[in-house]
């Protein structure tokens, strides 16, 4: 039976993440490259036929349509992350709450997971402040779990001995 908790919190553990991305995915999609670059853009046309002022427009339109794509990913990035750290640290209080042998340490680790997840597609797009304050919030959930879970259980030992 032991084996069959470990699987099931190991499934929630993989799913919830998945979840989320997918989710974050599904309702606000990743801006696609290729809508940000022409194809005349891409392309490089012969030297030949290119004269100078030519060259810096399209080098000028190259870099405008970069610097558009890279906003566009960023605010998505952002949305990730703004959805998975929150996720993650709901799933991780309620499977404080949560009894049940499998549900209640798979929504820990899928919480921990959505955390790490939320925080590695997104660490170099945030400022510090807010990788100082949500750090310090998940680690205080974390704590605070380890404490509800883990203090409950030996002082349910210490009144059984």
């Amino acid at each position: 039976m032991k084996g069959i908790n470990f699987a099931i919190a190991m499934g929630i553990a993989i799913l919830l993440p998945m979840l989320v991305f997918y989710g974050v995915k599904t309702f606000s999609p990743a801006p696609n490259w290729d809508d940000y670059h022409t194809s005349q853009l891409i392309e490089k046309p012969p030297a030949e036929n290119i004269t100078p002022e030519k060259k810096a427009e399209i080098n000028k339109q190259r870099e405008e349509a970069s610097a558009r794509f890279n906003a566009a990913n960023k605010q998505h990035q952002m949305r990730l992350f703004f959805t998975a750290v929150p996720v993650g640290l709901i799933a991780v209080i309620a499977g404080t709450f949560i009894r049940v042998p499998a549900l209640g340490p798979g929504m820990v680790f899928g919480g921990i997971v959505t955390l790490v997840e939320g925080y590695l597609f997104n660490w170099p797009e945030l400022s510090d402040p807010i990788k100082f304050v949500s750090l310090l919030m998940a680690l205080i959930v974390l704590g605070i779990t380890a404490y509800r879970r883990l203090g409950s259980d030996e002082k349910k030992k210490a009144l059984d001995d």
